[in-house]
């Protein structure tokens, strides 16, 4: 068995709490297990043989609480020590992208440099101390920890500070490459100029819960307000994604059809075919599915998900010739497919549609964070880029869709016999990056994020997820402007970046245009 000793100051942990918990195989997929803390000891039961590596969220000092893991490791009686095995990874991490980046040349005062030694040298004496004092052995890894994390942050921000400027350098950036989401019910002068002047392009959601609320009645009001806006200003748009399976998407009357699959596809082709063919003049960018790989909520087969995706990228192609066709993958690091056999891993599903020849222009990556739920728990700023490199491979165009929050989630619960009656409680299980979440946290991330992102060569565009914080928002908070209508520092810092990107002047007011909203 595959086992953690956990230690809490000076004596075994008595309470720990597996968030985000789930075991990693030798070909970095999440693989199925049974996990339980007991005794001070995570207990982890693969259910195939091999060597495996825990990832779970843990606080780890100054960087915040992360999703971490360890490295791969055999089967033995006596636990691992978590910290030393954590750090052991995170290490191993900083070396190997330095490596791969051909940064080993840093100069000994960079900062990379001075977190990675100082890391190196408290790892070794953790190692040192593993037989004669495990909790001086715990304290030094985790010490080590902190400073790899650090290390790790900083040496991707170096790299990718140093790949925009060769790719602003070389004149490789995108045509188009900030973007964001809107929500169809705000429709306000100031918040279309807002916009019209701060972003390239337009993320037009397209949710069929709202569109046919009634099997075979479409309500088309709200998008062919916002497409007549669209088709008059000329801006840029993506709309999408015309099918998802996620309860927010899908209208409730699909569920009935839910164990036929015919029927189900006979409905998205409808579907697929009336959006499409009704907006065709204007829009020439379609995310055409949202999250198929991830199948938990309609029990599909492997050959149907490949079937759907196949036969709605088609249609659009049918329908409008001149269309672009993106597949939306969803919880990029896969964690969901540790408990859910029907689901298949999202770089394992782009790719077998590239080799299937699946007539397919792009692919996007939402990756919210800030919400305890799949796929939103925290990451450091290293893991977002080690992840988004493996996508180089599919040598497809990627947008990514991205969104903190600007405080920490309000989850909303129902009061005990009040079945009306709800009770908001600060959600704080999901993570934080470096501090908990907040306005000023949330403007740091999105800079540090769309630097890494843009730096890439295979990025076509980064996207922030939605505008304007609003009651149905998939990520609460996660709004570059608040409720009240008023810009947080995230869109402010947003606009300076994209400036500073497109090396354009810079107004003296560059929140002038929505602060008047």
């Amino acid at each position: 068995m595959l086992s953690f000793l956990v230690l809490n100051d000076d004596r075994p942990a008595k309470r720990w709490p597996l968030r985000n918990a789930y075991l990693i195989g030798s070909n970095g997929n999440a693989i199925p297990g049974d996990l339980q803390f007991r005794g001070g000891v995570i207990e982890c039961q693969k259910h195939d043989p091999g060597v495996a590596a825990l990832a779970l969220q843990i606080p780890a000092g100054d960087c915040g609480e992360l999703t971490l893991q360890t490295c791969l490791l055999p089967d033995r009686k006596e636990p691992y020590l978590l910290h030393v095995e954590l750090a052991r990874h995170q290490l191993m991490r900083l070396y190997h992208k330095q490596e791969d980046w051909g940064m080993f040349d840093l100069d000994p005062e960079h900062k990379v440099m001075k977190r990675a030694t100082l890391a190196r040298r408290l790892f070794i004496e953790a190692l040192c101390q593993l037989k004669d004092d495990l909790v001086e052995a715990n304290r030094l890894a985790g010490d080590c920890l902190v400073a790899a994390i650090d290390g790790c942050e900083e040496l991707a921000l170096a790299h990718s500070e140093l790949l925009l400027h060769r790719r602003k350098l070389n004149g490789n950036l995108p045509h188009y490459p900030i973007g964001c989401g809107i929500n169809l019910d705000h429709k306000g002068d100031g918040l279309r100029a807002g916009l019209a002047a701060n972003f390239d392009f337009l993320y037009l959601p397209i949710s069929w819960r709202h569109l046919a609320p009634e099997e075979g009645e479409y309500r088309w009001q709200k998008m062919d307000n916002w497409i007549d806006w669209i088709a008059r200003t000329r801006k840029p748009v993506v709309a999408g994604p015309i099918v998802s399976f996620e309860p927010h998407m899908v209208p409730d009357w699909l569920y009935i059809w839910e164990h036929d699959f015919d029927t189900i596809r006979d409905l998205i082709y409808e579907h697929v075919e009336r959006v499409v063919d009704r907006y065709a003049g204007v829009i020439t960018t379609w995310n055409v599915v949202s999250g198929l790989h991830v199948n938990d909520h309609f029990a599909f087969n492997l050959n149907q998900v490949m079937d759907l995706t196949r036969m709605t990228t088609m249609l659009v192609k049918k329908t409008q010739e001149t269309a672009r066709t993106i597949v939306e993958l969803r919880q990029p690091f896969g964690e969901y497919f540790s408990h859910n056999t029907r689901s298949v891993p999202p770089l394992m599903y782009a790719d077998q549609l590239v080799q299937s020849a699946v007539n397919v222009d792009g692919f996007s990556i939402r990756m919210l964070m800030g919400q305890a739920q799949s796929g939103q728990y925290t990451r450091d700023l290293m893991q977002i880029s080690a992840m988004l490199d493996m996508y180089a491979t599919l040598a497809k165009p990627i947008s990514l869709i991205l969104a903190v929050p600007s405080d920490q989630v309000q989850r909303v619960e129902p009061v005990k016999g009040k079945s009306k009656s709800k009770k908001k409680r600060t959600d704080l299980n999901s993570g934080y990056w470096r501090k908990p979440w907040s306005t000023q946290v949330q403007s740091h991330w999105l800079e540090a994020i769309f630097q890494i992102g843009l730096s890439k060569p295979f990025v076509d565009s980064v996207v922030w997820s939605e505008l304007v914080d609003h009651d149905e928002i998939e990520l609460p908070q996660g709004g570059l402007i608040g409720t009240d209508l008023q810009p947080k520092p995230a869109f402010r810092r947003l606009a300076t970046f994209r400036r500073s990107l497109l090396e354009l002047a810079a107004p003296d007011d560059s929140t002038a245009v929505v602060g008047g909203m």
